[in-house]
């Protein structure tokens, strides 16, 4: 039994989902509400599960959260299953607010979200694993030939060898210039070959083969339904993922992944950020907002907000709002805050701790400048400084600044009169260009909300 077969994957993990999706809200259902109703579900709970049934096949659909490549980890898989089911929960959210009504209850909804995330989970993991138990066995594998010899390929050989549970049978090399016991044949020869034995994948080895051969193989492979992949020569000067992309005709291969460069992923960090940022002004900052003013005009004279330009997404210079924490003085305002600093007042060092001196930036973020979570803006004169001696300092403005970063809650934050500790810094900030989703934007939240109770030793 050949990997043709895993065709059938994806619509046996979409029907998984629906029964434990119908299966925690039966359930919910049942522990909550069940007895009130003599276990009858009513009408609108009916459409409620309807919407909830549609709306994570679309999610699904969008997201790609049925796609379980051979390679993927538990820990991937359930990353991707909670990222669907948080946007799930967000999105039901707003059009309950939206529509304003309170007839459905919240234990049930929060109740059949964390029976769901269980079954899910467990559905995938149990699925993935006996998938590999299958696969280990021999069944459900792929066969594949590699078109060139060289490190790089002997690497992927050994690789997938080492890993009999992803499944896939090695049936050799074929290279002109090479001989040897796992040389099959010279490079005309594989297209025979590769009928014959009923191949699954071919992979090219790129530098040792020339364009005409790869597009002549490609043709081939395309009318005789076999993959072919190619294996780049220069993984030495990649450190990240590598992206691909069409223009044209023409695939352009990128270092960086970028997870915000999508525009469904912008649109959900966008509307995470207006919705989030408009709670905490109306719930907080309305009445917060005030009694900080009457404190800070009490304890020391001069403005309540302290304004200063910041480095933005592109470079874009824009206004950061904080509460004045120092006094008022006409010199140092590009001087970075220091440990037992004395511009910093008593009322300043106690919001400097909290983290509240930053509230006001929610402003920012409603106004398309910053996000809730994102690198941390520099001063402009920090920028130009360690744009110089930080190598790739600025690919942390591919994206929006955040009120806190990934850096600030893994401790890199404060004073840093050690190059290393910027360095680390924006080591953190690249990380989360590359590796951004709206479950890490959560955690990274969680995390400062933790720190800001608990307390911060860089922060002052």
């Amino acid at each position: 039994m050949t990997g043709r077969y895993s065709i059938f994957l994806r619509p046996i993990i979409l029907l998984g989902d629906q029964i434990a999706l119908n299966l925690a809200f039966f359930i919910a259902f049942w522990l909550k509400i069940g007895p009130e109703t003599d276990y009858h579900i009513p009408g609108p709970y009916i459409w409620l599960l309807l919407y909830l049934n549609v709306q994570w096949l679309v999610l699904s659909l969008l997201l790609e959260n049925y796609d379980l490549s051979r390679l993927i980890t538990y820990r991937r898989s359930a990353r991707q299953i909670l990222q669907s089911i948080l946007l799930h929960f967000f999105s039901l959210t707003v059009i309950l607010v939206f529509i304003k009504t309170t007839y459905f209850s919240r234990v049930h909804i929060v109740l059949n979200y964390s029976l769901f995330s269980f079954y899910i989970i467990l559905w995938r993991s149990s699925l993935i694993y006996l998938l590999r138990i299958y696969r280990k066995k021999g069944y459900n594998y792929r066969t594949y030939v590699v078109a060139g010899y060289g490190d790089l390929s002997n690497i992927l050989v050994n690789f997938l060898n080492r890993h009999p549970e992803y499944g896939y049978h090695f049936k050799g090399f074929f290279d002109n210039s090479v001989k040897g016991k796992d040389i099959v044949g010279e490079l005309s020869e594989i297209e025979k070959y590769a009928l014959e034995s009923e191949i699954d994948e071919v992979y090219c080895l790129l530098p040792s083969l020339d364009n005409f051969f790869v597009k002549k193989l490609t043709q081939f492979a395309d009318n005789n339904l076999i993959r072919v992949k190619l294996i780049p020569g220069f993984h030495e000067s990649i450190e990240n993922g590598l992206k691909v992309e069409s223009y044209g005709e023409i695939p352009i291969i990128l270092n960086r992944k970028e997870p915000l460069e999508k525009s469904f992923n912008q649109n959900i960090k966008r509307a995470f950020d207006i919705v989030f940022s408009l709670l905490v002004i109306l719930g907080v900052l309305s009445w917060l907002v005030p009694l900080i003013s009457l404190l800070i005009k009490i304890t020391s004279p001069g403005p309540i907000f302290f304004l200063q330009k910041r480095s933005g997404k592109n470079g874009k210079v824009f206004w950061c709002y904080k509460f004045r924490t120092m006094r008022v003085q006409k010199q140092g305002q590009d001087q970075q805050a220091c440990r037992n600093d004395k511009r910093i007042t008593g009322l300043g060092k106690i919001l400097r701790r909290t983290n509240l001196d930053e509230l006001p930036q929610f402003f920012n973020v409603l106004f398309g400048e910053m996000s809730v979570v994102g690198p941390r803006p520099h001063m402009l004169e920090h920028t130009r400084h360690y744009s110089h001696l930080v190598d790739k300092y600025m690919v942390r403005h591919l994206i929006k600044p955040g009120i806190t970063g990934l850096a600030q809650v893994k401790g890199f934050r404060g004073e840093t009169k050690d190059i290393r500790l910027m360095i680390n810094r924006i080591r953190m900030d690249i990380f989360y260009v590359e590796h951004w989703n709206f479950l890490l934007d959560l955690k990274i939240i969680l995390l400062t909300v933790i720190k800001m109770i608990k307390g911060d030793k860089n922060a002052f």
